[in-house]
């Protein structure tokens, strides 16, 4: 290591997850704009080709743009953040970049996605810690999508909102009574739970819970919806909170019907949206 080089190792996500599809059904998943949403934002424009443009939305406050640096079928997808993505934060001397390799895997195909490029400091902390939380939940998103729901019709209904509060006095309105009543009240990964949603009372799988900052879990009584809320990082202004829900096939008037409760829950909570 030369004089004045940092000796902290350059900060890296990884995910692995073995997928039950030919690599085929995977390289559709990755590349194409429909079957992005299948999975990832439920909005996806451009082309996922080699030195295409993909604009992936969650809503209208949320929108990321990155580069298809390659692709190379059935092995390998590459995307190239521009730097203006990040211009809120201190400029790194590498751009971020994230890398899906496919090979063969028990049943399937592996995925892995490496996701690098972060830079240090408290601000890029903020940064790294949501991205992991996100690719947490997507890599399952994106399991369970293919065990259950390839081809099926995706809907995202979403709630997302701001609080003053501090982040334990916020979950407790958000998980208690007023908001989804929680029951147990902190959950375990990978055990059973009730919630409130839609109306009425349903069994929550929970795939992961670390509260109050995020949950995740599927309602099989709603044809498998996956179900996230997250408080989102950071340090200075309002709290930032979504609550997403996938859908797959329900009719649209079904669809509305969970939008309109999910929107009073949400009022409940946080008090009604400024008109």
């Amino acid at each position: 290591m030369s004089p004045g080089e940092s000796s902290k190792r350059p900060r890296v996500l990884e995910f692995t997850v073995d997928l039950p599809t030919d690599p085929d059904t995977v390289w559709r998943l990755l590349t194409d704009p429909a079957g992005l949403a299948e999975w990832f934002a439920p909005q996806v424009e451009g082309s996922g080709q080699p030195g295409g443009n993909l604009t992936l939305s969650w809503g209208p406050d949320i929108r990321w743009s990155t580069k298809v640096a390659a692709a190379e079928p059935g092995r390998l997808v590459r995307w190239r953040d521009d730097y203006e993505a990040y211009q809120q934060l201190p400029q790194t001397a590498s751009p971020v970049v994230l890398e899906w390799e496919l090979s063969p895997g028990p049943g399937g195909t592996r995925l892995r996605l490496v996701h690098s490029g972060f830079g240090e400091g408290t601000d890029w902390d903020d940064m790294y810690d949501g991205t992991k939380a996100g690719w947490t939940f997507f890599m399952w998103h994106l399991l369970e999508t293919v065990r259950h729901h390839l081809g099926h019709r995706r809907t995202v209904v979403f709630e997302r909102r701001s609080s003053t509060l501090t982040r334990e006095a916020l979950g407790e309105r958000l998980f208690g009574p007023d908001g989804l009543a929680l029951d147990p009240a902190r959950p375990q990964s990978g055990t059973a739970a009730q919630l409130s949603l839609g109306g009425q009372r349903r069994r929550f799988e929970v795939q992961h819970a670390r509260l109050p900052t995020n949950l995740f879990g599927k309602l099989p009584d709603l044809g498998g919806a996956i179900l996230l809320v997250e408080m989102e990082p950071g340090r200075t202004g309002p709290l930032q909170t979504g609550l997403w829900l996938s859908i797959w096939d329900l009719v649209p008037d079904r669809v509305e019907a969970v939008r309109a409760r999910m929107r009073s829950m949400a009022d409940a909570v946080f008090g009604p949206r400024a008109s």
